[in-house]
């Protein structure tokens, strides 16, 4: 297919250069899992795009069976962990900027007690979780 303006974002032949564009996709790897795929892709002969791209589209077109998923990486669980405690920083972070916003302009909201406690008890969970995690490591 000749490339043209307004392409479709699919596959398409570049006539002044002679090869294939494709379509780029952005994924995640955690390093575990990212170091496996590097290592089958150097085995092959493949770069890490061309290995993961090769896979993708043998499991796509039904010649290879899914066989693998995020719960075999090794390191899955912390990465799950990670996340909780994001997600519980992000939220108690913005309940903060709330109480801080409000003690600039001179009030005390009544749920800065809360909000205080609720920082407190997110430290902990990280820190319990970080002594867990390094305890386990070593």
């Amino acid at each position: 297919m000749v490339r043209s303006r307004g392409h479709s974002g699919a596959a398409e032949a570049c006539v002044d250069c002679g090869r294939i564009e494709g379509v780029a996709a952005k994924i995640r790897f955690t390093k575990a899992a990212a170091a496996v795929v590097s290592s089958a892709a150097r085995q092959r002969g493949l770069t890490f795009a061309g290995f993961v791209g090769d896979a993708a589209l043998a499991v796509a077109l039904g010649k290879t069976p899914l066989q693998g998923s995020p719960e075999d990486d090794p390191i899955r669980p912390l990465v799950e962990a990670v996340e909780r405690l994001t997600a519980q920083l992000r939220r108690v972070g913005n309940n903060l900027n709330q109480v801080a916003g409000a003690a600039n302009a001179g009030a005390t909201p009544e749920y800065a007690d809360d909000v205080l406690a609720r920082v407190e008890t997110v430290l902990d969970r990280t820190h319990r979780f970080l002594d867990q995690f390094t305890a386990e490591r070593s």
